[in-house]
């Protein structure tokens, strides 16, 4: 049966009730993967309106790909999608059915994927694993970029304005290395240690920060020495009886995350308004998505359908892309 979480909009405070303020709608679609089945690659519709309601609709199966986790966009608008531990990688026409290409990634799990700032060519990684480079013009096999310093392999990697990288390192269930990598040398830097949100990583143009997430937490850090912490949002802490396993995210760059956790449900996220901070939202929603539910495409930024082509990458990120806390709300599960 699916199942939707619905959160409380009031804060009760001194025995007085106070509405949580208005945040900024967001609608699209989202291309997402399941990690189990026949079908792997799939997009659904998704409608928020700056208020209470947050709905999906029209989920739709894109390609029967051997394998799907990462999936991003290539800067001409195909999909890219990691084929997990068949090592290979897929190039998914998203406007046909069951129309794609294989291609071997250059290590034995592709999992999360990164497009790089020039748009040639993108990164494969594994739960954590071994880092695959495949080109993109022409679309070809990958090779594996060896990587040294403090660790050897890697989960996932995401770009600042400046073409800065960072990586994330652990396993499926999040809590790991979060650092700097240097893509020509190879060499890694790690900053933190241990942390819950350490799995999946992208870079968020609202805030300037790094959005991580992984076990119940969704994290922000700042693009400082340190990485330090902006804030952090323990899901777990809301919701007794749901284990969550956040996997890839996408902030849509408006204040708006959207969150596989693999347990089968999106959840969404408003922090539009006032801190920008992920734990003084302004909405928080989970609705039920599909089973084995596994990663989503970004919606801005690299490796999303915005992506400008090539030609234009190196000169955008020369350039840079471009109140009081919300109340907190209980989730109810409703069935």
């Amino acid at each position: 049966m699916k199942r939707t979480a619905v959160l409380v909009g009031l804060l009760l405070t001194a025995g007085s009730c106070q509405a949580f303020a208005q945040g900024t709608a967001a609608n699209g679609t989202l291309y997402y993967t399941t990690f189990t089945g026949t079908q792997r690659v799939h997009k659904v519709d998704y409608n928020y309106d700056g208020a209470a309601t947050y709905v999906l609709s029209s989920s739709t199966d894109i390609a029967a790909t051997p394998g799907g986790d990462g999936i991003i966009f290539a800067p001409d608008g195909q999909l890219l999608v990691g084929g997990q531990g068949t090592g290979q990688v897929y190039k998914v026409d998203p406007n046909a059915i069951n129309s794609f290409v294989t291609k071997a990634s250059g290590v034995a799990g592709a999992y999360h994927l990164s497009l790089d700032p020039s748009g040639t060519k993108f990164y494969a990684a594994g739960l954590p694993g071994n880092l695959g480079v495949i080109p993109l013009n022409p679309f070809a096999d990958g090779t594996q970029k060896v990587l040294s310093g403090s660790v050897s392999q890697i989960t996932s990697i995401a770009f600042d304005t400046l073409g800065n990288a960072y990586y994330t390192a652990s396993g499926g269930t999040g809590n790991g290395s979060v650092g700097r990598i240097n893509l020509t040398t190879g060499v890694t830097t790690e900053v933190i240690a241990n942390l819950p949100a350490a799995h999946g990583m992208v870079y968020d143009s609202f805030t300037n920060k790094l959005t991580l997430f992984g076990a119940s937490h969704i994290t922000q850090l700042n693009l400082d020495a340190n990485l330090t912490q902006f804030s952090d949002l323990d899901l777990s802490t809301l919701e007794t009886g749901h284990t969550f396993q956040l996997d890839q995210g996408a902030t849509d760059g408006h204040g708006h995350a959207l969150v596989a956790d693999n347990n089968a449900n999106l959840v969404f996220l408003d922090y539009s308004t006032g801190t920008n901070q992920v734990a003084s939202y302004g909405f928080l929603d989970q609705q039920f998505l599909a089973t084995s539910l596994d990663d989503v495409a970004p919606l801005s930024g690299l490796g999303s359908n915005t992506t400008p082509e090539p030609g234009t990458l190196g000169l955008l990120f020369g350039m840079g892309m471009t109140g009081s806390a919300f109340a907190f709300r209980r989730l109810r599960r409703r069935r």
